[in-house]
């Protein structure tokens, strides 16, 4: 059985219902020529709970800040390459935040993310549904569509 790897994932959401994505490509190593596009978050530090590291990765990655990430919206487990080669169990955990704009911040990101990271943008949930490019997860735009009912005040 591979490590865990935990990590807390987050659905940036703007005031006009744009959901922020980062497309990471990879140039060197067992990846090297992967392409897809993600959420920010990343990985839990030691003794870190889920909450507590989307509310650090929000921060680092976009430069939003928040006290608070409110609740899970989705868990995910699944098997998983890192970039170095390492194969590990993945589980994510997803939080939806709302942002007062659509100015981000990349002055945090880490070298390693600054090498991977080679667009940003905003999506609609209908560009993302008509999207031909790697998506992870794969279920996305699902996820959008449930984070944007629940802002509503829908279950």
């Amino acid at each position: 059985m591979p490590k865990k790897r935990l990590a807390a994932r987050l659905l940036v959401i703007s005031p006009s219902n744009r959901l922020l994505l980062f497309k990471v490509q990879f140039q060197a190593g067992v990846l090297a020529g992967t392409t897809y596009w993600a959420t920010p978050g990343g990985k839990l530090r030691e003794e870190e709970s889920f909450e507590a590291a989307a509310v650090r990765e929000l921060y680092e990655e976009t430069g939003f800040e928040t006290p608070s990430v409110g609740r899970c919206i989705a868990h995910k487990e699944f098997l998983w390459q890192m970039p170095e080669g390492e194969h590990v169990l993945a589980v994510e955990h997803f939080f939806a935040v709302h942002t007062g704009g659509e100015q981000y911040s990349c002055a945090q990101w880490s070298d390693r993310e600054r090498e991977a990271v080679c667009e940003v943008r905003w999506w609609s949930s209908t560009e993302l549904a008509a999207c031909h490019e790697e998506v992870f997860p794969h279920d996305l735009n699902n996820l959008f569509v449930t984070a944007l009912l629940i802002a509503q005040g829908e279950p």
